[in-house]
């Protein structure tokens, strides 16, 4: 099936509100604590209860890390905790610029290469310089830690939502340089439902959402209504599989 819509992804923080991401059709429920940062994570019994509640019949499930500097060592770690708790993806952020992310990427792959886990790097857009960083970010995130995919996102959500930050054609050429690779890539930072149409045209296999889903911000509790508009929209623009590792 040759289906243009990017999958639904949709940051949940507890069990409560993981059977109800799965229920209304989330395509991947990702596990994440919004009261404690921008990747805040959920605490790993309670990421293993989540698991357990939503059953074998599950959607993708995915897990942050927490907000945590590109130190080799403790995100590793990290890393492999959250990995062992049974989640499908573990997403990690690249809190790094210049030398000290391009030698912290290296550590962590050498650190890793060991391991099976799928792993997501995720690039917070409002702390870099433009695309060109971005894109360079990419290909180390790609070629040193091998990664399955690539989110942007945003890690101060008052900063503006990621379109607002970048342009459609700099969105679209970091979706084209991860397809490039063979990797999917995933777009994220305080989007709303008005903003499906313009960022599947640029070919995201992901669109990731939380305060669009809430009633109230990020913070707040879902909201069955607002989950269902962000559904219903996506359905309209119609579904690809994640592009494989």
């Amino acid at each position: 099936m040759n289906d243009p819509r990017p999958r639904f992804l949709a940051s949940v923080r507890d069990r409560h509100e993981a059977r109800l991401a799965a229920a209304l059709g989330a395509d991947v429920i990702d596990l994440k604590e919004p009261r404690h940062g921008a990747l805040g994570a959920v605490a790993r019994d309670e990421q293993r209860a989540i698991l357990a509640a939503l059953g074998e019949q599950r959607p993708v499930v995915s897990a942050t890390v927490g907000d945590l500097p590109l130190d080799a060592a403790p995100l590793a770690a990290a890393i492999r905790a959250t990995a062992a708790t049974g989640v499908d993806i573990v997403k990690f952020g690249v809190f790094a610029r210049g030398e000290a992310a391009a030698v912290g990427l290296r550590a962590l792959g050498r650190a890793l290469r060991d391991e099976a886990t799928a792993l997501v790097a995720v690039l917070p857009a409002d702390r870099l310089s433009g695309i060109g960083e971005i894109l360079d970010l990419v290909r180390r995130a790609m070629g040193d830690c091998d990664v399955a995919g690539v989110m942007l996102d945003t890690a101060a959500k008052a900063s503006g939502s990621l379109p607002e930050l970048l342009a459609s054609e700099d969105l679209a050429r970091f979706v084209a340089e991860a397809h490039t690779a063979g990797r999917f890539a995933g777009l994220a930072g305080s989007l709303r439902v008005e903003h499906i149409e313009a960022l599947a045209e640029a070919g995201a296999d992901l669109l990731g959402f939380r305060g669009a889903l809430c009633a109230g911000d990020r913070s707040a509790a879902l909201d069955p209504a607002a989950f269902r508009a962000v559904r219903e929209r996506l359905l309209a623009v119609g579904s690809t599989p994640l592009v494989p590792a």
